[in-house]
């Protein structure tokens, strides 16, 4: 009978030493996550802080009118491009006709 509650204890005993180590672990996650949170918080704070954020929106506006500018040269660029191919195109197709082929000088 003795032996059945040393038993009983000693069963007790490990769950309740697993759920305190689950409960350890568990609060190292929280604390870990709610420092990363805090130091989010913080970042957002000061990127958003009226003092900050109108130089980042100011830099923001001139990359995307600088993109914008590169998107309006390189697609000037392309168009030039599909110019410049088309002409060789007409140029070979032209070239082709106007040369007699092997075939045509055999004939002759």
């Amino acid at each position: 009978m003795i032996q059945l509650v040393i038993g009983l204890n000693v069963a007790i005993a490990l769950v309740g030493f697993g759920l305190a180590w689950r409960l350890w672990r568990l609060r190292q996650t929280l604390t870990s996550a709610t420092v990363a949170l805090d130091t989010l918080e913080q970042e957002a704070r000061l990127a958003l802080s009226p003092d900050q954020a109108p130089a980042q929106l100011a830099e923001g506006r001139e990359a995307i009118v600088f993109a914008r500018t590169r998107y309006r040269r390189l697609r000037q660029q392309l168009q030039q491009l599909r110019q410049i191919f088309s002409m060789a195109v007409m140029v070979l197709r032209w070239v082709q006709r106007v040369r007699p082929q092997p075939h045509q000088m055999e004939n002759q």
